[in-house]
């Protein structure tokens, strides 16, 4: 997207928009994070076991992975905001299914994987109209503000719930979701118009047919943002997912003290992901953090293996927060360097591959650590595919 795409319609500070984006990408992340503090409540009022747990956590990404490309396609016709809006109406829709359901698990299972289609959407649009709004030079500071609301709402969601709800009545923390969507889909509906960030149609051309919109998918740059994203995620969540159990079953630490452990992750990635959007600006690079990001995801994954229990593991499993660094960038990457009309398709491309990272980044890891290799080989194989994106992105024609 180039700077004479940047809409000069906005009617507010454009960091505010910032800030509506964050509020707004909050709403699918709430949603999303809610279910991990409760969730032993929820399986022992389902009557189920941790294996249908798992995949209650897991499924708001399942559905994201098949429709996400979808959504792409029509990006362009709708715009941000019929987009945005189509998100947060499912995100909504779910959550309040969800409320009335928490003893059932197939409806809960059915409310999870709509607002999973919903946030797939409100990611479509929350960065399109982030590079609508904001010029080159300053898309890595308001991408790295952006992409701190999926840590927010762990942050919330972690400290929150377990204050509101109790193991008979988990309702409240749906209905708190509930009214936070309600407050942002008024807010959306207000200030995110055609104006602010118009649909490619209206940029005074047509827009991209069917055919040119499915074709950017094989374009080499989307296809290494896809690839990228895909790696770094299915690394990172499978480091942190494991990890507790990893520091319980081999250096003797108690449930506790390793998650509370391994939680400091998500406050220092969201002082990385501010953190690195500024620099990227600042330094008129995003190339060059990606390599050093992702050179410390796989030397820390070794550290990791080989290290004793200490301060030193502990200030390495802390570090882990680093590569939060490159979500926002892989945003600001694509929008650098793909053209407007096919800019929504990347978005789609990378978040498609962020979700199917996700969904079996841990499984992966565990079933890895489950062979004579054990926690060690998984580890070092993590270590290798944190190398993949880095190429990835080190070739990214046009990225600087």
């Amino acid at each position: 997207m180039t700077n004479d795409t940047v809409s000069t319609k906005r009617k507010l500070n454009p960091y505010v928009y910032i800030v509506i984006m964050v509020l707004f990408f909050m709403c699918y992340g709430n949603c999303q994070y809610k279910i991990s503090p409760v969730l032993t409540y929820l399986m022992e009022g389902m009557g189920i076991g941790t294996d249908k747990g798992g995949l209650l956590t897991s499924s708001v990404n399942l559905l994201g992975i098949f429709i996400t490309i979808p959504l792409g396609v029509v990006m362009n016709k709708l715009g941000p905001r019929k987009m945005g809006l189509f998100g947060i109406t499912l995100v909504l829709g779910g959550s309040v299914l969800g409320t009335f359901f928490t003893a059932n698990f197939y409806m809960m299972l059915i409310s999870q994987l709509i607002v999973g289609a919903g946030g797939a959407g409100i990611s479509i649009a929350c960065p399109y109209v982030i590079a609508c709004l904001f010029v080159p030079e300053m898309r890595g500071k308001a991408n790295g503000a952006y992409i701190m609301a999926g840590t927010l709402s762990q942050l919330l969601m972690y400290n929150l719930v377990p204050r509101i709800a109790s193991p008979d009545n988990v309702s409240p923390a749906w209905w708190f979701t509930n009214i936070w969507c309600v407050i942002m889909l008024i807010v959306w509906l207000i200030t995110i118009t055609d104006d602010v960030a118009p649909p490619a149609r209206t940029e005074g051309k047509d827009s991209p047919s069917l055919g040119q919109t499915l074709k950017a998918l094989v374009d080499p740059r989307i296809l290494r943002i896809f690839i990228g994203g895909m790696f770094m995620m299915a690394s990172a969540v499978a480091v942190l997912t494991m990890t507790p159990a990893y520091l319980i079953q081999t250096k003797g630490m108690d449930a506790a003290a390793a998650g509370s452990l391994v939680s400091v992750c998500a406050l220092v990635g969201a002082v990385c992901s501010l953190l690195g959007g500024w620099l990227s600006d600042a330094l008129h690079t995003r190339k060059w953090l990606f390599v050093i990001c992702f050179a410390w995801m796989a030397v820390s994954r070794v550290l990791i293996a080989v290290l004793p229990a200490g301060m030193a593991l502990n200030i390495c499993i802390w570090l882990q927060g680093i590569p939060s660094i490159t979500m926002g960038l892989f945003y600001t990457a694509g929008s650098d360097v793909i053209e407007k009309e096919n800019y929504a398709m990347c978005c789609s491309a990378l978040n498609t591959g962020t979700k199917i990272g996700s969904f079996f980044g841990a499984t992966i890891f565990g079933i890895i650590a489950a062979t004579t290799l054990g926690y060690s080989g998984a580890y070092m194989t993590f270590a290798v595919v944190s190398i993949i994106p880095m190429i990835c992105m080190l070739t990214l024609k046009g990225l600087k």
